[in-house]
């Protein structure tokens, strides 16, 4: 028979039964909500954490980009023999009574781009260039000249930070020295060699000169013997030096001689560049 108490305890029961049924949904429920929370956190941070290696790399990329050098053939930014000539800035009565020609005074200097190139340094757009200045003195001992500048392009127009007037390479017969080629002694460093010599009494003799960019300024980093004869002379002496630079882990290249003479074997001496006095020792 259905008692009261029996009655009593069945409603208790459910009511236990409810409070616990509900208890539990709330916190499965709970839990869900914090399951779901805690996806968003971690999405959060895998984005935070893309952002930031997106950033480094960017950084990375520009550091490189900044530090990365390119030799060109030719520029973004053109221009012609004619204009460059105008920017070296070089007038005839700079040059000095030798390159007055004194029984003819209509006759006067010449000048030709005779090598020039174009490179970058990161965003930086460089051009090293070489000018040869005919002397209008065409008898033995009359030499031309050879002017290297730098020059770099910036506010829409080529301005020149550096020339070197006195290249230490001559010629005769009012001639200048020659263009060799632009040679990397550095990461970031472009040269050029330049030739010149002269003819005496059957003695031939050539000399090379490497002027090379440092930190946009010019220097005359390497002068040596190129050839020497004198067969015309009845002597037997016949040399030939040839250069070139061999990259290093780290800092300026080295500069590799090769002397052949006849009759010997041929001799290699390899130089360090020396930072303080600029040169090739």
């Amino acid at each position: 028979m259905f008692s009261f108490v029996s009655a009593k305890n069945y409603y208790l029961n459910f009511f236990i039964s409810v409070v616990l049924i509900t208890t539990f949904m709330g916190c499965s429920e709970g839990n869900n909500q914090s399951a779901e929370l805690e996806k968003e956190r971690q999405k959060l941070r895998e984005e935070r954490e893309a952002l930031e290696r997106q950033k480094r790399q960017k950084e990375i990329a520009d550091s490189i980009a900044a530090e990365t050098m390119r030799l060109l053939d030719e520029s973004i930014y053109p221009i012609s023999n004619a204009e460059l000539i105008k920017l070296f800035n070089i007038t005839n009565s700079s040059l000095g009574n030798e390159f007055v020609n004194e029984m003819e005074p209509s006759r006067k200097p010449s000048y030709q781009i005779i090598g020039k190139q174009f490179y970058t340094i990161g965003t930086k757009n460089y051009l090293l260039a070489v000018m040869g200045i005919t002397n209008p003195n065409d008898f033995h001992f009359a030499s031309g000249k050879q002017v290297v500048a730098l020059f770099l392009y910036e506010a829409d127009r080529w301005n020149r930070i550096d020339m070197m007037r006195n290249v230490s390479v001559t010629s005769g017969f009012g001639n200048y020295g020659g263009f060799e080629k632009f040679h990397l002694f550095g990461n970031k460093n472009v040269a050029v060699s330049l030739d010149g010599g002269f003819m005496a009494q059957g003695n031939f003799e050539e000399h090379r000169t490497i002027v090379g960019v440092i930190d946009e300024k010019l220097y005359e980093v390497y002068t040596a013997q190129k050839t020497f004869n004198d067969e015309g002379a009845m002597g037997n002496q016949d040399d030939n030096t040839t250069v070139s630079f061999q990259k290093i882990d780290d800092g300026f290249y080295e500069l590799k001689e090769v002397k052949n003479s006849k009759g010997s074997a041929p001799q290699t001496r390899v130089l360090s560049f020396n930072t303080n006095k600029m040169k090739y020792q």
